[in-house]
């Protein structure tokens, strides 16, 4: 048994250096410093949501849409994004960023018309028409799953945390000094 529970987590310590490398993170934020992660339609007025990716390995490319869940009462007006655009974040959204990118940076920024009348619901990252989740391209033309899909929270009172947990690297002689007798 303890044999078969080695081979697991060896096996599990050598395969998720690849797996976790082939993807990237989406998150929609309310503000262009990409820091806020809830938005408040108290009075009708326009605002810009920003969209983000966090790549530490490479991105040349997204696709995707934005679906708003029910309770939002905002009106898609228009969408910019410093990068070559096809589509509409409403259906089915490309860009492309001609070059390879690394960091967490903006991608897009989306104006709705917002009316004082949204319910506690969210904004999010959702696979565009016809796919089955959102695509990053990397640097080699690969394509990936795009995570997180960090939605937009709009008037929820609940408290959210905008910062998921950070990972840290180990290595191989503190993760056996865990399982140390």
């Amino acid at each position: 048994m303890r044999e078969k529970l080695a081979l697991a987590v060896i096996a599990l310590l050598v395969c998720t250096p690849a797996f976790v490398h082939a993807f990237d993170r989406l998150s929609i934020y309310s503000d262009a410093a990409l820091a806020e992660c809830t938005l408040s339609d108290s009075s009708p007025r326009m605002a810009n949501i920003y969209v983000a990716e966090a790549s530490s390995y490479g991105a040349t490319g997204l696709r995707f849409r934005i679906a708003a869940s029910p309770g939002f009462t905002g009106v898609w007006l228009g969408e910019t994004s410093p990068f070559t655009k096809i589509g509409s974040s409403q259906t089915d959204l490309s860009l492309g960023f001609g070059a390879c990118l690394v960091g967490h940076f903006a991608v897009l920024t989306v104006t709705y018309q917002l009316f004082g009348t949204s319910t506690c619901s969210n904004l999010a990252i959702a696979p565009a028409s016809g796919f089955p989740v959102p695509i990053c391209t990397g640097c080699q033309f690969d394509e990936r799953l795009c995570l997180g899909y960090d939605p937009l929270h709009v008037n929820c009172s609940d408290p959210v945390n905008c910062n998921p947990v950070a990972v840290e690297s180990v290595t191989w002689g503190q993760i056996k000094a865990l399982y140390r007798n």
